[in-house]
């Protein structure tokens, strides 16, 4: 187990360095994920507020919009917009921030897209696009 004990001489605890070293994709712990969500209002207080890592939204009614969950520093969420009408995405609480933006403002999904979050603060999210589907 070279990886373990490159780990455990980088300072990591020999039982972390053991779980972390026989990791592969097929034992990844699975993430949850929501499909066939339908986003719901128009402002971050009455957006529909997420609860999984991947969640997939298929109804949009114009201006409405989702509300990311307030999940730990370096969570990654998936929002997938399968609706009509463009998504608006809010952060989890009126002080957090998207891409640095203003407090509480929301970045629009358009319709067939999606986007990858990246919590990088306590109040800030990294949100990378996702080009339209053709």
């Amino acid at each position: 187990m070279p990886l373990a004990s490159d780990l455990i001489g980088l300072g990591m605890p020999p039982e972390q360095a053991s779980v972390l070293a026989n990791l592969t994709v097929s034992s990844a712990p699975a993430t949850t994920g929501s499909g066939s969500l339908t986003a719901t209002g128009t402002t971050i207080a009455d957006a529909l507020a997420l609860t999984a890592f991947v969640n997939l939204v298929g109804t949009t009614a114009v201006s409405t919009g989702v509300k990311l969950p307030d999940a730990p520093i370096g969570s990654l969420i998936v929002v997938q917009n399968n609706g009509a009408n463009t998504l608006n995405l809010f952060p989890p609480t009126a002080t957090g921030t998207l891409n640095g933006g203003s407090a509480g403002a929301a970045v629009t999904i358009a319709a067939a897209a999606g986007n990858l979050c990246i919590r990088r603060s306590s109040t800030d999210w990294i949100v990378y696009a996702t080009a339209k589907e053709s």
